[in-house]
């Protein structure tokens, strides 16, 4: 069973052997990937790393996550209701 799509998000850069692949090539490659690869591959779309499933080396750069000062995720900015009254 090859990886759902869901599994990957956006904002994650997956590389096969250097070059920047999209979803629908990483979801027929892995069709042919065995149950150890397809775990290790989701793992890996959490944390980032590099390994190699059958000789060809897999990147994956997670999305980046903007902290503030406190080392906390960033909410952006606060959503005001235009037409409320202060």
């Amino acid at each position: 069973m090859p990886i759902a799509p869901q599994a990957i998000r956006k904002g994650i850069i997956i590389k096969f052997d250097g070059e920047v692949v999209d979803k629908q090539t990483v979801i027929s490659a892995s069709e042919s990937w065995n149950e150890n690869h397809q775990t290790l591959f989701k793992k890996l779309l959490k944390q980032g790393g590099t390994f190699k499933i059958n000789g060809m080396p897999v990147e994956v750069i997670p999305e980046i996550k903007t902290l503030n000062s406190k080392g906390e995720t960033d909410g952006g900015a606060q959503k005001v209701d235009p037409l409320a009254r202060f």
